[in-house]
């Protein structure tokens, strides 16, 4: 605290001069005289300064920087509160979807080349009506592996999905003809492979085969037929097994032009090419040897 004081002295001219002093942190001392209401107020007012000031200086730093913490905790506390939302609704969507149809199969569209075939694929691919798609998309190889082993005339499959529908399309072997067995035919098709289907009606576009009981001969025919010229598959209207002792490849041939074809399963391809000259050679029908050599005869002599 700086304060001042005055002291009176005489100078050499007798005259009285008064001299004012500063002192610097020296306390004044004070008579014991009661103070005045404004002197009173001002040391009040003193007192209340320097406990304000000693407040702030104990202040802790963290209470100074609590406006700012405040303001992180609190965006920190909004990111919890989003990431827990998004959970949240992801969870409840997940629930509504398990829950919902739009999570089950509700139906299969099969897309064959025949369509007595759409039986045996949707028998073969094993899937059930309201079955759940996470037990569904997992498998879509093997069902496809499956299909093609159980039903030996699907070539390829290819599976897609269109929300809770499902789609097989199966690309199928060639149809070459009808085996007939008992009172009901079934489609062959260019592997030699069967159908478990029975056909409810046939047409005149393939020819029927007969008598084959053994599927060796069946295979090796539907296989040689396939090969064949699209002009001479259309000529040939039946085909019979007629195995022999020394020849069980021998099969018989019933052309539309009348004429008897007998040749071997095996030779079929190879030989038949030289049927349309033979043919056109014959005076009237009858029967070509294609089983050794390739010559023709008319019906009656041996």
């Amino acid at each position: 605290m700086v304060y001042s004081y005055a002291k009176f002295f005489v100078d050499g001219r007798g005259q009285r001069v008064m001299v004012f002093k500063w002192q610097k942190n020296k306390k004044i001392k004070r008579s014991s005289a009661p103070l005045t209401p404004w002197e009173q107020e001002q040391k009040r007012r003193q007192e209340r300064l320097k406990a304000k000031k000693k407040k702030i200086e104990l202040r802790p730093e963290y209470d100074r920087n609590l406006p700012k913490m405040k303001k992180k905790r609190t965006q920190r506390l909004k990111k919890h509160e989003k990431v827990l939302l998004s959970v949240f609704l992801t969870l409840t969507l997940i629930t509504f979807y398990f829950i919902l149809p739009f999570s089950r199969v509700m139906s299969v569209k099969i897309d064959s080349s025949y369509p007595e075939s759409k039986n045996e694929i949707l028998e073969a691919s094993d899937l059930r009506y309201y079955e759940s798609l996470f037990g569904v998309w997992p498998r879509t190889e093997q069902i496809s592996q499956k299909i093609k082993k159980n039903v030996s005339s699907v070539k390829s499959v290819d599976i897609s999905y269109k929300g809770s529908k499902i789609t097989i399309k199966a690309q199928e072997y060639p149809m070459v003809g009808y085996l007939k067995k008992g009172s009901a035919y079934y489609r062959i098709t260019s592997v030699g492979s069967v159908s478990s289907e029975k056909l409810k009606r046939i047409t005149g576009k393939y020819p029927v085969f007969y008598s084959f009981d053994s599927k060796k001969p069946l295979v090796q025919t539907a296989q040689q037929f396939s090969k064949l010229s699209p002009e001479i598959r259309q000529s040939i209207s039946e085909i019979h097994a007629a195995p022999t002792k020394v020849d069980p490849q021998r099969i018989k041939l019933y052309m539309n032009d009348g004429n008897q074809v007998i040749a071997k399963s095996i030779t079929l391809k190879k030989k038949m090419k030289y049927y349309p000259n033979i043919s056109a050679n014959m005076d009237s029908p009858g029967i070509v040897d294609l089983e050794v050599g390739a010559f023709s005869y008319p019906y009656g002599k041996k």
